[in-house]
């Protein structure tokens, strides 16, 4: 770990260097976030020469972009409330003061020749006059369109959002960069069915017959439900979707099916609301709430007349409902102790549903206690009609008697009937029914994307419990389950095919859309061979005029921030005049880098944060894969000279150590003569020579001596990130300095998140280490994700009891456990999981805080949907309080009990005086803690019975 300066200026006599450093640690260069919550750095200033450094005054505030004049140093601060402005610090007098008093627009960079200062704000460049004080504008005009403004024509099958079947399997309905697509199975053209660049169509779905097409538009700024042809030739219909209680229209709404009977469609918004809408007058009725977030996973009964779908409840628990639309009502299909979820309509008045007895621990995904906690589900059909049949009936092996009617095909199939043929009216009584579901006998596993084919036969996913196995890496996210169908008549279940993302059925149940990840989509028969065969993308082109797709990106992140925000009163924000402040800006948007700049500059206005948004369209050079081999390298005698070499972590597959590899052979100190023969010195960049060799064999002549005649040829293989390699390097030395230092008494435990990894890296090294007396928890750089309450719980284990084994140690209840004391490293890098982490083990009274303030943010965010383009925009949409009712953390951080600042000369040093301060602290509490758990069981019973 070592300081380097990212952003820095010299004096003009170059003996003296003003800058913002940055903690290049395990991987790579660790940013300083700017947020009004944590500590950010201060700016510094250092004489290489003399090694002396002088830090410039510091508050809560994020202080950049150093300029000297003369012996002065001016920088950009939001130190005082409102726009961030110049301010002076006197090299003389070491007093900081103000020089602009900008309101409206931060001063963003900054510039000076001689005494005067040209800084940009609110897109204007302005000079300031040191002498006199005075400000005035600077008038630039320039002419110029960008390449990337023009309209062109761009491939959009890598921004795909939803896919529905046809009637009969023969064309696709894509939605795509916020277009209707119809697209061939096999015969015909790929149709644009509505071809907009300004406005956003989405969740595209079939007509019954397969000759019409529903979709949602915003076009006019608010959401709308349209129908037309499906050859895109007609005027669309339009179909008012705001319902009384969205008045204000602050809500996104999503579409999420049309009725078989045409007469219907369901769609959800944002705020748990389930609406059906009847095309024939545009009446809106609420079908449902949910009492929490997640998907409603509606299925229409074959007529149309009944709605299955799921709502979660208080307990958190999936519930499957039936609605009614001749009643109004609904009814739920089992009790509050069962999780039932992925409703699927058969024929012959069956439906198809999962549940599950197991699901408690699975439920609050927030929680970091659902980790590796398998789900398992069992599937089951609903025998929806009081004389229905079951799908698995007695098989009795007779002969049946002449003329005698033939018995429901399995699995509630319908005869093969005609396209254009009424739909068959369904039947569900109530009463009773929780008494006639039938299991379905195969193993419980997590199961969704249930079907069932024309001919009854019943399709599955079943996804890969998590913890059974880690897969290697993989660039296919999503694509993790595998398809099964069950066959009615002879009771058995098939895997056809692995690494399956979703499936959807065709409108007569006889084709099915596998989605396989990458945006591939193949189509099958849905049959026990399942013959399947690829959907031809290539034609999913789209032209695009940039600034009309600009302006809707412009206007949908201004409504997602409305309509998601957890405070519908944002904060008191006027968000309109926010909005008028910043659309004219729209006009001088040259590229889309620029326009997620102004965006960002205006969700800033809310002054919160995980409120972010970028991605998109940019602009992307073709990367090349440069080969790394997880090493330090330094320059002797103009030889490249190994300094350091990463061995990684020897227990993880998926971290390999290129150099360390057996019969490699590489050791610190040997130098690189050529690599794959080409010669290598030190007027030749390493890594121009290491170009497109990542998992590729690579011949490198290595000497010990740095002469030719010492030389050797080793083939290593270079892998594309040492970031693992760095990381485990660092966090290894950490608790080698800690076992070290502490006598064997300290354990140490890293956290690099509250997600998968810092689950991983608590379970690794904490119950390796629990035969310790106490344990730093170091919280440095935590990058968040779910709140640790695993990790709080395991750390608050109280000491019940001892155990004596005749031959063996005495072992505890509870195990896994250290009982002594507990402290915790933080900093202004550890933030969202990482600040929540730290609050709540010190209002557990679990152990002291040691470092500086963490960033502070705690609303939490991923539940709005992506940009047209593909860019990302993360609304904060639920904030966390406190047990006495008020709001904290958020803009404020966690300060520590001992504030320690890792200061740029003691990293570069090598030191590390924040974890020297918490061995320090544990080890003075060690000293009068009460040693638990008992080494040492009492003495023996001398009396019988006792």
């Amino acid at each position: 770990m070592k300081a380097v300066a990212v952003e820095g200026a010299w004096s003009a006599d170059g003996k003296r260097l003003a800058y913002r450093p940055y903690i290049q640690a395990y991987s790579g260069v660790s940013g300083w976030r700017q947020h009004r919550g944590g500590d950010t750095p201060p700016l510094w200033i250092i004489d290489p020469a003399s090694g002396t450094l002088e830090k410039i005054p510091h508050v809560n505030a994020s202080d950049k972009n150093p300029i000297w004049i003369g012996d002065d140093v001016a920088f950009i601060s939001d130190r005082n409330d409102g726009a961030a402005n110049l301010f002076l610090y006197d090299g003389h007098s070491h007093a900081v003061r103000q020089l602009t008093h900008e309101t409206q627009w931060d001063i963003r960079s900054a510039g000076a020749y001689g005494r005067t200062i040209v800084f940009e704000a609110g897109g204007l460049l302005k000079s300031l006059d040191l002498g006199s004080g005075q400000t005035q504008p600077i008038t630039i005009h320039i002419a110029a369109q960008a390449v990337e403004a023009r309209p062109q024509w761009k491939d959009v099958v890598k921004n795909i959002t939803n896919t529905d079947l046809s009637l009969t399997g023969k064309r696709v309905l894509i939605t795509a960069r916020g277009d209707i697509f119809s697209v061939p199975a096999k015969d015909g053209p790929v149709r644009n069915l509505t071809a907009t660049s300004g406005i956003r169509e989405a969740d595209a779905y079939w007509s019954r017959d397969g000759q019409r097409v529903a979709y949602l538009s915003d076009e006019g700024g608010s959401q709308t439900l349209l129908i037309r042809d499906a050859l895109g030739l007609s005027k669309p219909a339009r179909h008012a979707l705001t319902p009384a209680r969205d008045a204000t229209n602050a809500s996104y709404y999503t579409l999420l099916g049309w009725s078989p009977d045409d007469r219907r469609a369901v769609f959800q918004d944002n705020h748990l609301h389930l609406y059906a809408i009847d095309l024939r007058n545009d009446a809106v009725t609420l079908v449902d709430t949910s009492k929490r977030r997640g998907a409603f996973e509606p299925a229409f009964s074959p007529d149309g007349q009944w709605l299955a779908y799921t709502v979660i409840g208080a307990n958190y628990f999936t519930q499957v409902r039936l609605f009614s639309f001749a009643s109004g009502r609904a009814t739920d299909l089992a009790d509050r102790f069962i999780q039932t979820d992925n409703p699927a309509f058969g024929g012959d008045n069956l439906l198809y549903f999962t549940a599950s007895i197991d699901s408690g621990p699975t439920r609050s995904g927030l929680d970091m206690s659902t980790q590796e906690r398998p789900l398992r589900k069992a599937i089951y059909a609903a025998v929806l009609a009081a004389d229905g049949h079951s799908p698995l009936p007695p098989k009795s092996g007779d002969e049946e008697l002449p003329g005698k009617s033939k018995a429901p095909l399995p699995g509630g199939a319908r005869d093969e009937t005609p396209t254009a043929a009424p739909l068959k009216p369904n039947r569900i009584d109530l009463e009773g029914l929780s008494d006639r579901l039938v299991p379905i006998p195969i193993a419980e596993r997590n199961y969704d994307h249930l079907a069932v084919a024309f001919d009854g036969a019943l399709f599955y996913l079943a996804r890969k419990q998590p913890g059974s196995s880690l897969e290697p890496p993989s660039s296919i996210h999503g694509a993790d389950a595998d398809l099964y169908r069950y066959n009615f008549e002879d009771r058995s279940e098939k895997l056809l095919r692995s690494s399956v993302a979703d499936i959807h059925l065709s409108g007569d149940r006889k084709k099915l859309l596998v989605g396989l990840g990458d945006n591939k989509l193949d189509i099958a028969d849905a049959n026990e061979r399942f013959e399947s065969k690829p959907v031809d993308l290539g034609g999913l082109r789209m032209l695009v005029d940039p600034r009309e797709e600009w302006h809707q990106i412009f206007d949908e992140v201004w409504r997602m921030e409305r309509a998601y925000f957890y405070d519908p009163n944002m904060h008191g924000l006027d968000w309109r005049a926010v909005r008028a402040r910043y659309e004219p800006l729209l006009e001088f948007v040259q590229r889309r880098e620029d326009l997620n700049d102004l965006l960002v500059q205006m969700i800033a206005e809310m002054q919160v944060g995980h409120n972010r948004t970028g991605g998109g369209d940019t602009y992307h050079e073709r990367p090349e894969a440069i080969g790394l081999l997880g090493a330090d390298f330094r320059i002797d005698r103009s030889l490249y000279r190994i300094q350091k070499i990463y061995h990684g972590d020897r227990w993880n597959p998926f971290i390999v150590s290129p150099l360390t590899a057996p019969g490699v052979n590489v050791g610190e100190g040997d130098y690189i003569l050529a690599i794959n023969g080409h010669p290598l010195d030190a007027t030749i960049n390493i890594f121009a020579l290491l170009q497109n060799t990542v998992e590729k064999q690579v011949a490198l002549s290595v000497s010990h001596d740095g002469t030719t005649a010492a030389a050797r040829i080793v083939t290593v293989i270079p892998v594309g990130s040492e970031v693992g390699l760095r990381q485990w390097d660092w966090v290894a030395r950490n608790q080698e300095y800690v076992e070290r230092k502490s006598g064997g008494r300290v354990a140490y435990v890293y956290l690099p998140d509250t997600g998968d990894n810092g689950f991983t890296y608590f379970n690794r090294m904490f119950f390796a280490q629990s035969d310790h007396d106490a344990v730093i928890l170091d919280d440095r750089r935590n990058g968040g994700g779910q709140a640790a309450n695993y990790i709080l719980d395991v750390l608050s284990r109280k000491y019940f009891s001892g155990w004596k084994d005749r031959d063996g140690l005495v072992f505890n209840t509870p195990a896994g456990a250290i009982y002594g004391p507990k402290v915790m490293l933080i900093d202004q890098d550890a933030g969202s999981g990482g600040d929540y982490l730290p609050y709540t083990f010190r209002s557990l009274g679990l152990g002291k805080l040691i470092g500086t303030r963490t960033w502070g943010g705690l609303i939490g965010i991923s539940t709005n949907p992506p940009l047209i383009d593909g860019g990302f925009l993360t609304v904060p949409f639920f904030r966390m309080y406190t047990p006495a009712g008020e709001w904290h953390v958020e803009n404020e951080g966690v300060a520590p009990d001992v504030d320690v600042q890792l200061d740029p000369a003691t990293v570069n040093a090598g030191s590390d005086n924040q974890l020297d301060a918490a061995i320090a602290e544990v080890m003075g509490q060690l000293k009068s803690a009460r040693s638990l758990p008992l080494q040492a069981a009492p003495a023996y019973p001398t009396q019988l019975g006792k």
